[in-house]
């Protein structure tokens, strides 16, 4: 009689083992969703970038509040004079002299009505809205752009996990087979075929080390650090729909909330304001001023001098024609105003579109974990009944080797599709942009810590 070999329906314990094995090895605790976000907050190069440009547009209040407020100047000179002075039939006043003349200027100018600078001061609320609007985009951004990158490494992880599993479950059963073959038992292309399996499941396992080695490195790229050990998603993770269960609900909470949106519409009342600003071109400009400033001279014609001057008066000026620079320009600002409300037009139809497609998403993605938690439990019952009808010779080894793959993609399939859920959640919240570092918290809370 041949050596009895293990049954392969001992396998989901075997699987189960092997999945706590790296929490049960791991000395350090693992890190968290929120703990990857901290870091994240910290140091991810494209949300300080944002941050940069928000504080950079802050500068636009003060530049043009500037155009408005007295403009303060002085100046100052020391100038060395050589005459030589000829006054033909006046000998008095011809001759060679050699003198130092200085003064100083003292100027003070304000503003009293200059139309492009009200508009460019009103404009910079607009700029800087439209910087905040975008820097608040960012921030969401990074917040899902943690959450996704945080679950591909576990994902990955994941695929790892079942692909050595299958590969060595693969391997006992090639084991097994060539016991078989041994005694007569079975055919060359059973062990053949087994071989050619367990030949799959290695490069599928090489292929998910270097997928999951990837996968730590694009979370590395965010954080700036590297992490051994993430928390994996516990299995009592609650599926919840949307509420409202109102896509078109949705829909209208983007148009009002979309940050992306949001800035699309600042960026087009500040080209609208810059068309005005342009045209100003045009208008008088009406100023106050006052001077002050002092001419010392050594010498000259009418001998040493000391003059002092202080004037105060309005000045009015008034471009008549520049070559057709104004209108120009004025045309210029038109069109970047229609390019700005083409802009702001696809902004709103994309927040429209992003809401939906996240809303179904959720929707889907709570009908596809429900599906392949059932897939996962009738792919291994299936497989229970083949190896049953493999050890008493109805099914072939090719069959086992079915069933346990479609065991192994359903396992996958369904870690997976949980990760989407979560995902297309934070997804649509950031859609209305409602999304914040609470929406974190409670995913943490259903990890493994």
């Amino acid at each position: 009689m041949p050596q009895r070999i293990m049954s392969f329906r001992s396998y989901p314990a075997i699987l189960f083992a092997l999945t706590l094995l790296p929490g049960l090895c791991a000395a350090a605790p693992a890190e968290g969703l929120l703990d990857i976000y901290r870091l994240a907050d910290q140091y991810d190069t494209q949300l300080q970038q944002a941050e940069a440009a928000y504080r950079a547009s802050l500068e636009a209040r003060p530049q043009s509040r500037a155009g408005l407020l007295p403009s303060v100047g002085i100046s100052a000179n020391t100038t060395w004079n050589e005459q030589d002075r000829t006054y033909p039939g006046n000998a008095t006043f011809s001759g060679n002299e050699n003198f130092n003349s200085h003064g100083y200027s003292l100027n003070l100018t304000q503003p009293l009505y200059r139309h492009e600078a009200w508009v460019r001061y009103r404009q910079s609320k607009d700029t800087i809205s439209e910087a905040e609007a975008t820097l608040m985009t960012a921030q969401q951004a990074m917040i899902v752009r943690a959450a996704d990158r945080y679950f591909n490494v576990l994902a990955a992880t994941d695929n790892l996990q079942f692909a050595t599993a299958e590969k060595d479950a693969i391997k006992r059963q090639l084991e097994q087979t060539q016991q078989r073959f041994e005694v007569g038992l079975i055919a060359i292309t059973d062990v053949l075929e087994a071989q050619a399996s367990y030949d799959t499941a290695v490069a599928q396992e090489i292929e998910a080390n270097n997928l999951l080695a990837t996968s730590r490195e694009v979370l590395r790229e965010l954080t700036g650090r590297n992490h051994e050990r993430i928390a994996p998603l516990r299995a009592d993770t609650p599926l919840v729909n949307p509420v409202p269960a109102d896509i078109d609900a949705w829909t209208e909470k983007s148009l009002e909330n979309s940050l992306a949106l949001r800035a699309a519409e600042f960026a087009y009342d500040a080209a609208h304001k810059e068309v005005a600003a342009q045209r100003a071109g045009h208008y008088p400009t009406l100023d106050a001023f006052a001077s002050r400033s002092n001419t010392v001279s050594d010498g000259g014609s009418f001998g040493k001098s000391d003059i002092d001057d202080t004037r105060i008066g309005l000045q009015l000026n008034m471009s008549l024609f520049q070559g057709g620079l104004v209108a120009s320009r004025t045309r210029q600002a038109r069109h970047g105003a229609e390019q700005a409300s083409q802009a702001m037009e696809q902004q709103r139809r994309g927040a429209i579109r992003q809401t939906r497609e996240a809303y179904l998403g959720v929707l889907a993605a709570i009908s596809r974990v429900t599906a392949f938690k059932q897939a996962r439990a009738s792919s291994q019952s299936a497989l229970e009944a083949t190896e049953a009808g493999y050890d008493v010779g109805t099914r072939t080894t090719v069959d086992v080797l079915l069933a346990r793959r479609t065991v192994f993609l359903a396992q996958r399939d369904y870690a997976r599709s949980r990760y989407d859920y979560i995902l297309n959640s934070l997804r649509l919240k950031q859609a209305v942009g409602t999304l914040s570092p609470a929406d974190l918290e409670q995913v943490n809370a259903w990890l493994a810590n």
